[in-house]
């Protein structure tokens, strides 16, 4: 049976702890900024993630 963090993971409950994409620091998913370097989840999303939007 899986423990509760398994659980809240599967069940998307906050909070959703993920590492950032620039600086590897852990932050709560469901906050847009990473708290350690201002990384932006939205910002990243937006530009295609990691870029590949651009490639044609």
């Amino acid at each position: 049976m899986p423990d509760e963090e398994e659980r809240a993971l599967a069940d998307d409950v906050p909070p959703r702890m993920v590492d950032c994409q620039r600086c590897s620091e852990e932050f709560d998913w469901q906050r847009d900024e990473c708290p350690g370097c201002g990384w932006n989840k939205r910002e990243w999303a937006e530009s295609g993630r990691y870029g590949l939007s651009k490639s044609s």
